[in-house]
């Protein structure tokens, strides 16, 4: 029969009989445990009771027990009964995500106090566009170098779909990318100018005239892994995107592929500019235009307080990007 999964039916899942009274929100002593949190979590994350204990590695009494004893001191039903599995209520699924906030932050807040132990301030988490330039992270850092904390950067090259995921799960703090998720705050930090470039001996140079976008089913297209040429700083304006493609790791791989004469690539101008200058590839007389402009946000994965970290390093970049090309 379906019903509310109440204390006494979370303990006859683990063969205890034993029943739990009830008493009033009002009356009760809450002293919720994070531990309770995370096995309710478990619960729900391992479908059950089985899955719960095992990926904790206690048993299905401990895990009964915990989720009982929260379900009464929150004085309502996490968990109801379907035959003999455990389902989550509506109440359980309003508390859920609010409490999984409450664990990762606990979790966050052990790690700054570990980082200071150490003498670091917090940790900055940052999803970066591959197109952005690594040398305005630096310049950043620097200018905050006079910060009694010892700031600690983990920065990580993600695609437009990852770095909406990590904002959403927060696992960044901040964000650069081309495009503001809804219901982020992001502000304007950089123009990164793409110009579509090709091996000078390259048979579309051949053709002594503008290239159509049709001469340029012709080559394969060298992209790298996590760059997105297909939507440029025109939200009316696509690039059009053909299946043959050779996808590459870095920058470095891209030129040399494109050395051999075959192929061509939409890439940041600040990146090639010393191979232009070689002539060891040069940019394609596109009909369409050569260059497209792609502008990179920076997103805010919370609203930062005004003295945080989060929000000095934010000026700092904005500062150092206001000079940089």
């Amino acid at each position: 029969m379906d019903g509310v999964l109440s204390p006494g039916k979370l303990r006859e899942l683990d063969g205890s009989s034993m029943s739990v009274e009830s008493t009033s929100l009002k009356s009760r002593n809450l002293r919720i445990s994070l531990k309770q949190w995370k096995m309710f979590h478990a619960v729900i994350d391992f479908d059950g009771f089985f899955g719960a204990a095992d990926s904790l590695h206690v048993t299905q009494s401990t895990i009964s027990h915990a989720v009982a004893k929260l379900q009464e001191q929150l004085g309502v039903p996490l968990l109801a009964l379907k035959g003999r599995k455990a389902q989550i209520t509506e109440e359980g699924r309003i508390l859920l995500e609010r409490s999984r906030d409450l664990v990762r932050n606990a979790v966050e807040l052990e790690e700054l106090a570990e980082n200071l132990r150490q003498g670091w301030g917090p940790e900055i988490r940052l999803a970066i566009d591959p197109s952005f330039p690594p040398d305005l992270l630096m310049l950043a850092l620097r200018k905050l170098s006079s910060s009694p904390q010892r700031i600690r950067l983990a920065a990580k090259e993600v695609t437009l779909d990852q770095a909406k995921q990590a904002l959403q799960d927060s696992t960044v703090e901040l964000a650069i990318s081309s495009q503001v998720p809804f219901g982020f705050d992001g502000r304007e930090l950089i123009e990164i100018e793409h110009v579509a470039v090709a091996h000078p001996e390259n048979p579309l140079f051949g053709l002594k005239r503008e290239i159509s976008f049709d001469d340029l089913k012709t080559q394969f297209q060298v992209a790298i892994s996590g760059v997105d040429d297909y939507v440029a700083a025109d939200a009316n304006y696509r690039l059009p995107r053909y299946p043959r493609t050779w996808n590459v790791s870095s920058l470095d791989r891209a030129i040399g592929v494109l050395r051999q004469g075959q192929g061509y690539a939409w890439l940041p101008k600040y990146q090639v500019h010393r191979w232009l200058d070689g002539n060891h590839v040069r940019i394609l007389p596109l009909a369409g235009g050569s260059s497209h402009k792609t502008k990179l946000h920076l997103i805010f994965g919370r609203p930062p307080a005004a003295d945080s970290v989060a929000e000095k390093f934010a000026q700092a970049l904005h500062s150092c990007s206001e000079c940089f090309f």
